[in-house]
């Protein structure tokens, strides 16, 4: 895929920010934007994205940490904007069903000094201890578009200098209450075992949402009025059929099964049960008792979305590449390498909708690469007939004074 007028179309994404920045802030915000996507995986500092505009915007180093640490600009006045032209771009209606997904994630830290680290459970290393910061992190998932939303900071029990204690479901109820659609959809939170909790789904119950999410072994419900444990469920045979599905990219024979419950303090539920060969069986659980087994199980797949998503901004966005002592320079840094990967989706949601052949698929990798490829990268022209060889600078600040003029 080549990306047609990807200069013009970069220079529009951004200027949708402009209006919650002053002109010098601004810049800065460009710089830091367009320098994530170029630098790939490095140490995504501010001296690194200082450096690569350091001769076009003639600042000093101090200019890029006060915009992290003290510069009036709103976080959640951005993220708004972004949610906006999401919706506005892939002309999201009221019709479309909407995904808001929330997972977590470790970023190691060795740095004693960073506030807010701690020792966290990594279940990716068998609850091995990590020394570092938890990102509770967000998005909104339309089609095959991701939107990064929010990133609230997970700290344990007495960290200093992080405020009051919240646990993870407490993180993730401010998310779902922070949400304002600019168009009324038909919207699920889908969260694994970790996050299913009463007052989780109360609270997108009141929102007016469904939750998908997946149960533990040891999880309980009433059928017909009696307490029933969910591995019990397995013993019904005869209620289970066998189906054929597309999930994770994989067409896989599955045995599947639907009752509805009820849990005590929230009401009625569907719960799922998938069985595979040679794999412990999923207990899967919905708000909406309507829906139909195949689609609870199709919808919940979509929660692996995420998890690409935060593989991505960690490799090729610098998730986690930043030594700062400033607990709101940090929060910033992870506010602007999530607005670095929404513009490299609206980049790929506007080429798709002149080109439907564009796959929707398209990696963040390639997208990246492609960016740097059109708009970065040196570009050298022969002229055969004269033999002259034409220059274009490979330098990012002859690419921002092109953008702003």
């Amino acid at each position: 895929m080549r990306i047609q007028n990807a200069r013009q179309e970069i220079r529009n994404i951004l200027s949708f920010f402009s209006e919650s920045f002053s002109r010098p802030s601004f810049k800065i915000f460009s710089c830091f934007i367009i320098g994530f996507i170029q630098l790939g995986k490095e140490v995504h500092t501010s001296s690194m994205v200082q450096s690569l505009a350091r001769s076009f915007l003639h600042r000093s180093l101090s200019s890029f940490t006060r915009f992290l640490g003290e510069s009036l600009w709103a976080m959640e006045e951005v993220t708004e904007t972004a949610l906006h032209q999401f919706f506005q771009t892939l002309r999201i209606s009221v019709r479309d069903i909407l995904f808001l997904i929330v997972d977590d994630s470790l970023v190691r830290k060795t740095g004693k000094k960073i506030p807010g680290c701690g020792w966290h459970k990594d279940h990716a290393q068998n609850m091995a201890n990590v020394f570092g910061h938890q990102w509770v992190l967000s998005a909104l998932l339309y089609k095959d578009f991701l939107l990064p939303l929010w990133a609230k900071l997970y700290h344990p029990k007495g960290t200093r200098g992080c405020g009051p204690f919240q646990t993870k479901i407490t993180l993730a109820q401010k998310i779902i209450r922070a949400l304002v659609l600019p168009i009324p959809c038909k919207l699920y939170v889908l969260a694994d075992s970790w996050y299913w909790a009463k007052t989780l789904a109360l609270v997108c119950r009141k929102c007016g949402y469904h939750m998908i999410s997946q149960l533990r072994s040891n999880s309980v419900l009433w059928i017909h009025g009696k307490k029933t444990n969910v591995t019990s469920l397995l013993d019904l045979v005869s209620s289970y059929r066998e189906v054929s599905l597309l999930v994770y990219g994989k067409t896989k024979t599955l045995r599947i099964a639907k009752f509805i419950g009820d849990i005590k303090g929230l009401g009625k539920v569907a719960v799922v049960v998938v069985k595979e060969k040679r794999k412990k069986p999923i207990y899967l659980v919905c708000t909406n008792i309507h829906l139909p087994a195949i689609d609870v199980i199709k919808y919940y797949a979509r929660r692996w979305k995420i998890e690409q998503m935060i593989k991505d901004l960690k490799q090729r966005l610098g998730l986690g590449d930043y030594q700062i002592r400033d607990l709101q320079a940090i929060q910033r840094h992870v506010a602007l390498v999530l607005l670095s990967y929404f513009v490299l989706i609206l980049l790929k949601a506007l080429q798709w909708s002149k080109d439907k052949s564009i796959s929707l698929d398209l990696s963040i990798r390639r997208l990246a690469f492609q960016v740097r490829n059109n708009i970065l990268l040196e570009n050298i022209s022969v002229t055969l007939k004269t033999m002259e060889i034409q220059f274009k600078q490979n330098i990012l600040d002859t690419y921002l004074e092109r953008l702003w003029t």
